[in-house]
């Protein structure tokens, strides 16, 4: 009896174990409802620049897209004030169009995340929106390539001490999505944009101008048969 109890009980957490597997499965693979889209512009420098240091992120936008609706229905924008960097180059300043009093009347890095959360709360409430501990999820952060978050995002925020919430730990490469589907490799957003005989919209290297560009292709590419999944993660 005691046996046939056991194997009742290994049973019973096997179901479970599997249920959760399904369940984290689920909710990366599943179609989102919507995405957050992210575009960071940081500082940056010309190639052969001697006063080259870490990017730093200055302008950190969002929006958050309607896959259902092909449409944006929130933005989140915040520029960021640089601090192991403080002065832009020319070269920043002139590829972005962020000016260094911009960047001075910005928040730091940690205020700045502190406030997107504080919007991301809003939108859940507003539109139901679900991401990261909430399963299953129908929304994923969004980006071309795995840059913004990988590299620059977690980079900074373990420079300085700031802790990567965890909704960051998964999104979709954009970037990535495009070249598998459609076989070859575009020449950047505005290339991919080219390719499918679409036009960019505002400026380029504006993080937000480059966020809704960016859903402006996914909505082309999700006609066309791509399937949003997930493709990366931390």
């Amino acid at each position: 009896m005691e046996k046939m109890l056991d194997l009742a009980r290994s049973l019973k957490c096997t179901e479970i174990i599997n249920v959760r597997k399904e369940l984290t499965e689920k909710s990366t693979n599943r179609p989102f409802k919507y995405l957050l889209v992210i575009d960071f512009e940081a500082t940056c420098w010309n190639r052969n620049d001697p006063d080259r240091g870490y990017s730093e992120i200055i302008e950190f936008p969002c929006i958050l897209y309607s896959v259902e609706g092909n449409k944006i229905i929130s933005y989140f924008q915040q520029y960021v004030m640089p601090i192991e960097n403080t002065k832009l180059s020319k070269f920043c300043t002139e590829l972005t169009g962020i000016s260094q009093q911009t960047v001075d009347n910005g928040v730091p890095l940690k205020t700045c995340m502190m406030l997107f959360l504080k919007w991301l709360e809003h939108i859940r409430n507003k539109y139901n929106v679900s991401i990261g501990k909430f399963v299953p999820n129908n929304c994923i952060f969004a980006t071309w390539s795995d840059w913004d978050i990988r590299n620059c995002l977690k980079n900074e925020c373990r420079r300085k001490q700031i802790v990567l919430p965890e909704i960051f730990t998964k999104w979709i490469d954009i970037r990535a999505l495009y070249t598998k589907h459609y076989m070859r490799r575009p020449k950047g957003l505005l290339g991919a944009l080219g390719e499918l005989g679409l036009e960019f919209e505002g400026r380029q290297h504006c993080g937000l101008d480059d966020a809704k560009n960016t859903a402006k292709l996914v909505g082309r590419m999700v006609s066309e048969g791509v399937i949003l999944k997930c493709t990366s993660c931390l």
